[in-house]
């Protein structure tokens, strides 16, 4: 009698020993994001600034979410790439935004490639911002081959610096996302030995300096390397990255932090970007644990490790969670094969 009264207590004390989550659960939370991220990335994309924390990600989320069959609303998504498009491309050193301008490089040249990219063959204005892009970070490329980004502010006892991760991030991320941009397409108005010596540059850089304690550098990693065909690569970092989800299925930002969506998030597209599908377990954990922990409006609280509000972190976190949850699933007939990352 004790052994199965305690079986019953341990699993209903467990998820993970629970009924597995479904396809059609997983179609049902995104359903449930998709308004959420629709509604709170207008309201600050048309009252607020073309931002680098809800434009981007409710393109690229809202974007492939339609090319896997589910409803979007096309004229929100097109409002907010026309904004981005008009505000970057009229500006001629493409910072446009309160946020631009407190650092030399702008880092949102590098999210909103991914987020208007994922819209199919780009426009002409589009393939403007491309290029445009593509040369503001050739330009703002270190020395020593990294891009990086500090945010100084001055206070009662002098100037201090800090970063406002996951969008300002350590020196690797930064440099990781902008390799991957420049890997997104090949930019026109660049000589090709201009580019080939900036990627080059920026490798060394990566592989002479050791990756930061951060999910997002590994999730990056992961990605230039698919990208850049290295298979041995990816297959030795996705071995570390299994290695770090946790008992609850998710994954935390840092190793000192706990579970949160804004990991899982990003460790499930690494995943699906490295060939795992729904078949694999360490899907369907984090399918658990996203099931759990996804509320009744439709997003997932994070607790912001930076100088923000929290809700900053929780939009980006939904929309890491909304792209990779909608890669994990199988392909509708609408559906297309996605490009990497």
């Amino acid at each position: 009698m004790f052994p199965i009264t305690f079986a019953i207590l341990a699993s209903s004390l467990n998820p993970l020993l629970q009924a597995p989550v479904t396809a059609p659960q997983v179609r049902q939370m995104v359903e449930r994001s998709l308004p959420f991220l629709e509604k709170e990335g207008l309201a600050w994309e048309t009252t607020k600034c073309v931002s680098c924390h809800h434009g981007p990600l409710m393109m690229w989320s809202g974007y492939e979410a339609k090319k896997h069959g589910f409803a979007v609303n096309d004229k929100s998504l097109e409002l907010v790439r026309a904004r981005a498009l008009t505000a970057y491309n009229s500006h001629p050193k493409m910072k446009p935004t309160s946020r631009d301008v407190l650092t030399e490089l702008s880092v949102n040249v590098m999210y909103l490639t991914f987020g208007m990219g994922a819209s199919g063959e780009p426009d002409a204005e589009t393939t403007k911002f491309f290029d445009k892009a593509a040369a503001h970070l050739i330009d703002q490329q270190k020395d020593d081959g990294s891009w990086r980004v500090i945010i100084t502010k001055k206070t009662p006892k002098g100037e201090t610096s800090f970063l406002m991760p996951p969008l300002i991030d350590n020196d690797d991320v930064t440099t990781l996302w902008a390799l991957l941009t420049l890997n997104y397409r090949e930019p026109t108005g660049i000589s090709k030995e201009a580019l080939a010596k900036s990627k080059e540059k920026g490798l060394k850089f990566l592989n002479d300096n050791p990756p930061s304690d951060t999910l997002q550098s590994l999730m990056l990693r992961i990605l230039l390397a698919k990208r850049l065909g290295k298979t041995d690569e990816v297959q030795t970092l996705v071995k570390q990255l299994l290695a770090m989800q946790k008992d609850d299925g998710g994954w935390s930002q840092t190793s000192k932090l706990r579970s949160d969506a804004m990991g899982t998030g990003q460790a499930l597209l690494a995943l699906t970007t490295a060939g795992f599908t729904a078949k694999d377990p360490a899907v369907t954990k984090a399918w658990t644990y996203l099931l759990k922990t996804q509320k009744p409006n439709g997003s997932w609280f994070v607790v912001s490790r930076a100088y923000e509000p929290p809700e900053f972190c929780s939009y980006m976190a939904t929309g890491w969670v909304t792209l990779a949850l909608v890669r994990t699933l199988p392909d509708t007939a609408e559906g297309t094969a996605l490009p990497v990352p």
